[in-house]
C-alpha cells in the first residue's frame, strides 16, 4: 500500500513540473542570440601609427 501512496505522489508531483502555455520557439532561441562584437564578422583594421 505504500508503494502504491508513494507511485501516486510521484506521478501528482510530475504534473507540476509542466507548463500550462507553451514558449514559442523564436522566444526560446532568443535566449541563446549572440551579438556580434568587433572582429567577429570580418577582419579588424590595423592600430593607427604611433606618432
Amino acid at each position: 500500500m505504500k508503494r502504491i501512496i508513494i507511485a501516486v505522489m510521484a506521478l501528482v508531483f510530475n504534473t507540476f513540473l509542466f507548463s500550462c502555455t507553451t514558449d514559442s520557439i523564436a522566444e526560446t532561441d532568443s535566449l541563446y542570440e549572440t551579438q556580434a562584437t568587433e572582429g567577429d564578422d570580418s577582419n579588424t583594421p590595423p592600430p593607427p601609427p604611433d606618432k
